[in-house]
């Protein structure tokens, strides 16, 4: 039951997030508008790794801006989800200092490519924003860039803006672009709209954006209107954009906070039910009356759990770099600040349930799997406590320290490296404290550890040749690979003649023929063979001409698509003026294709046994077996992997058509086909559709049909990174021989124990029971002697002042059991008793020492007893002056090893 106090005030009277949501689509898609309705891409960008994360509405357009793909349509809308947590433009710094910053957030946007431009977009956000949204025209501002006349003008004069409500600003607020030195930029105009006196009384809208001074932001800026319409060339000069476009972004949640006239987007129903359900986990009394510090870091776990909910629902996982490192970054940052308001323990998990009631509706993929995303966030938060208290102590002794008011690059690469801090967040503990961080020492070291890790690292295949094939490619293009007929056919192409060939090198010279014995990389002008890319190993096969043959270990292309063979002239010559025919080797192109048709359909069964979370992180094809990785926070179960393996099998009985179309990237986009992070693709791309299984961009070779896997096994789960696991598998004829192999050891075995082989397990457990219990027997007998023994050592001990030395060697016994030697002797005689024990077993000697309480007292330490005895038998020890222990690998070092802990026993006595 929530307390009283947290039932805010009805949003039943104004429209709520949801209604502006279907009320921006309705407006751009009606019969005057004609956008084209584009639901929100993914988190993480399918096509561009360039990027962690969509950062913005535009980020699934860019190919349309730039000209590379055939427009679909030239006018469009979308309510995009966004994550702005890491690299450029991160918001991640601002979260809890501002009340308006958010690292997840929703951006609803319109766009034009080459169609309307300036005119329309103002005129249309303006309308959009006092007949839609309901806004009041009287407190609506807008900003343009400097030199934009032509935005101030329909502002001014076609709307009907004052000029008091308007105001030019530089490059640096109203322009944006180029993305790098030269290409499409242009200025923009930002809307914003006055909240009111209470935010900032007197302060007027030029006041507050010229001179940055809106601490308060009395004046909100909810709608950026871009306008890329220059050239930029490498001398700095703009020409005009041939396509000139429209890009704008309105931020949800900034909308939804003046509609429903809140003091932050915190308040909205966007936000406020998950802000209530952490207050009550964090113990605030009342968020109103809380000082400003615990409400920014309720807003803190609230924006950042709403951010982790969808990011881990779509299978990214917390890790130490890239964009798991962010996801990290992410619950660590909140989990600090809940710490700074007294949070005790695991809490945030409990958030997952309050983001979906929440935007599960609009976005069912967060429904999808819930408990791993609450699992996932609970194992994080235990891990960080572990390490928190520790690393920020460390990190406290070290800001008292710093001196001149900055902490060394040294100490900050300890405490990310030794401590797990993340760098980020000890620049803003510092920062919080007056002290700077020396990035750039930092940074040494960081260059220094890496360089370390890379000693030893070869180059690439290409070394010594790149700038030769780079003038190949700049006079013939990239290599035509004729893998791929247009007639299905002739498909596999294991060969193919009359090929010209555009280079010969050798010891990375280029050179018109070469001879039996040497090493070569050859350029064809086309090739059948297929070039190591998207975890596909390359062909071998061979390169035959009139006068020699080349064969071929491995194939591989360059980022200009230009494929090289690598192989060893075997007969004759080869020259650069003669026809190649190139030929495949069949049998290992056929296993090839196996695996990675297999490597599908294991992912479409990894999503229906595992979860929708699986998401691909990398894979390997070869001809032996397949290798996929995958997001998964945990050990599949046995269970688990025999079912995978039972889906797979079933697929490949029901002979499914292997179905590649080339399509445009937009086309393959709208089929909901996977596009497997970290890859680039173009204008056009290569799509293989196992129908209702699975469907994916691929470039690779597949089977016709699934049918011609014939079985598949997998052979192994592991771990590989933390929340990633990994499945090793195989196909076909050597899945064959894994089965054989299997079943042949499974023979032997109901041999051996002479049993049937369906009864082999059952027998196993007996005998291990048996075994057991005669082990247990053995050691209650061995016990039995030893107590017997131990009264013999007693008396035939050597006395000194009263105290008995015992010294002796026994056979094949560990270390617990000479334990269990001292542990009779010191019940037989609890005073003035001192013994040193020596065992050797498969190899090793073990050594213990001890002493009772009162020959402790007279100055005696096992440890330094056994310490030098230790030295003759090749080995080191250590413990306490009442019991210490040894162990080496010296066994003929044994009987010296006892005559020096003699000696030193006898010296302490005496002395």
């Amino acid at each position: 039951m929530r307390k009283a106090w947290l039932q805010k005030e009805s949003f039943s009277m104004v429209m709520k997030a949801n209604d502006l949501r279907r009320a921006f689509i309705a407006f751009f898609t009606d019969e005057i508008r004609q956008h084209r309705h584009v639901p929100s891409s993914p988190l993480v960008p399918p096509d561009d790794p360039t990027l962690l994360f969509t950062t913005a509405g535009m980020v699934q357009f860019k190919p349309f801006y730039a000209g590379t793909v055939p427009l679909p349509y030239k006018r469009a809308c979308s309510i995009q989800k966004c994550l702005r947590a890491g690299g450029k433009g991160s918001d991640l710094e601002n979260v809890g200092k501002t009340l308006r910053h958010h690292t997840f957030f929703e951006m609803l946007g319109n766009f034009s490519f080459g169609d309307y431009f300036k005119r329309e977009a103002l005129l249309w956000a303006w309308e959009f924003s006092t007949k839609y949204a309901g806004l009041d025209p009287e407190r609506i501002y807008a900003s343009v860039y400097e030199e934009d006349d032509e935005a101030w003008d329909i502002w001014t004069k076609e709307i009907g803006l004052p000029e008091s409500h308007m105001v030019r600003l530089g490059a640096k607020d109203n322009f944006w672009g180029p993305a790098g030195d030269t290409g499409a930029c242009g200025p923009c105009s930002e809307l914003y709209y006055d909240r009111g006196e209470k935010y900032g009384p007197g302060l007027t809208f030029q006041k507050a954006t010229l001179e940055d001074c809106d601490p308060n932001t009395r004046y909100i800026e909810y709608w950026n209107c871009v306008f890329p319409q220059f050239d930029q060339q490498k001398d700095g000069t703009r020409l005009p954009l041939k396509n000139r476009g429209v890009d704008t972004g309105m931020g949800l949640e900034r909308l939804t906070c003046i509609v429903q006239d809140c003091a932050s987007p915190y308040e909205t129903d966007l936000l406020w039910p998950i802000v209530q359900h952490a207050c009550e986990l964090l113990g605030v009394a009342n968020y109103h009356q809380a000082e400003l510090a615990v409400r920014q870091s309720v807003n803190v776990v609230a924006d950042h759990v709403r951010a982790l909910t969808f990011a881990l629902s779509e299978g990214i996982l917390p890790s130490n770099e890239g964009r798991g490192y962010v996801l990290r970054r992410l619950l660590r940052r909140a989990a600090r600040y809940a710490r700074k308001i007294g949070a005790e323990g695991a809490f945030m998990h409990q958030l997952v349930d309050s983001v979906i009631d929440v935007m599960g509706d609009v976005y069912p993929e967060i429904k999808e799997a819930p408990d791993l995303v609450k699992r996932v966030i609970r194992t994080e938060e235990e891990a960080y406590a572990q390490t928190l208290d520790v690393g920020l102590q460390k990190l406290e002794s070290l800001l008292a320290k710093s001196e001149g008011g900055v902490l060394s690059g040294e100490d900050v690469f300890v405490l990310c490296s030794t401590y797990g801090l993340p760098y980020d967040d000890i620049v803003e503990i510092a920062g919080e404290r007056g002290v700077q961080v020396d990035a750039a020492g930092y940074q040494q070291h960081l260059a220094r550890h890496r360089e370390e890790s890379r000693k030893g690292a070869k180059g690439t295949r290409f070394e010594g040749i790149y700038e030769h094939i780079k003038d190949i490619f700049r006079q013939r293009g990239k290599t035509r690979f004729l893998g791929y007929p247009d007639n299905c056919a002739d498909y596999p192409v294991l060969s193919a003649e009359n090929l010209n060939v555009l280079a010969i090198f050798v010891e990375s010279q280029p050179v018109s023929r070469a001879h039996v014995g040497q090493q070569v990389a050859v350029v064809l002008e086309a090739t059948p063979f297929y070039a190591e890319a998207g975890g596909q190993v390359g062909d071998s096969g061979w390169l035959r001409t009139p006068h020699g043959a080349v064969r071929v270990h491995d194939c591989q292309k360059t980022p200009e698509d230009v494929y090289v063979h690598f192989g060893e002239v075997v007969e004759g010559e080869i020259r650069d003026d003669e026809p190649v025919r190139a030929e495949i080797d069949a049998d290992r192109r056929w296993d090839i294709m196996r695996n990675h048709t297999a490597t599908h359909l294991l992912q479409g069964a990894l999503k229906r046994v595992v979860g929708r979370h699986v998401t691909q992180q990398g894979s390997f094809v070869g001809p032996e077996y397949l290798r996929f990785d995958f997001t998964n926070p945990e050990a599949l179960s046995a269970e688990q992997l025999c079912e995978i393996e039972r889906l797979v099998n079933e697929q490949i009985m029901a002979n499914l058509p292997v179905v590649t179309q080339v399509m445009s990237l937009e086309e393959a986009r709208q089929t909901g086909a996977i596009a497997p992070f970290g890859e680039r693709y173009g204008a056009q791309v290569r799509v293989v559709d196992l129908p209702e299984w699975d469907k994916e961009f691929c470039g690779g070779t597949h089977m016709p049909a699934t049918g011609g896997i014939g079985c598949f096994v997998v052979l192994s789960e592991s771990a590989i990174a933390s929340g990633v696991r990994r499945i090793e598998a195989t196909t076909g004829r050597h899945a064959v021989s894994v089965i054989q192999n299997e079943r042949g050891a499974l023979r032997e075995l109901s041999g051996l124990l002479c049993v049937p082989k369906d009864k082999v397990v059952e027998r196993v457990e007996t005998l291990t029971e048996e075994l057991k219990a005669a082990r247990k027997e053995i050691a209650q007998l061995r016990g039995q002697l030893t107590a017997q023994e131990a009264g013999a050592l007693l008396e035939q001990a050597q006395e000194v002042n009263g105290i008995k030395i015992v010294l002796h060697q026994f056979p094949d016994l560990e270390a617990g059991q000479l334990r269990e030697v001292f542990d009779e002797l010191k019940s037989r005689r609890p005073r003035g008793l001192v013994a040193v024990l020596a065992s050797t077993a498969n190899g090793r000697v073990t050594l213990i020492g001890g002493a009772t309480a009162d020959v402790v007292e007279r100055g005696f330490s096992a440890s330094d007893v056994i310490r030098d005895a230790a030295k003759h038998v090749g080995g080191s020890g250590g413990g306490k002056k009442e019991m210490a222990q040894a162990g080496g690998k010296k066994v003929e070092g044994v009987a010296d090893a006892l005559a020096a802990a003699r000696k030193a026993i006898c010296d302490i006595l005496k002395a």
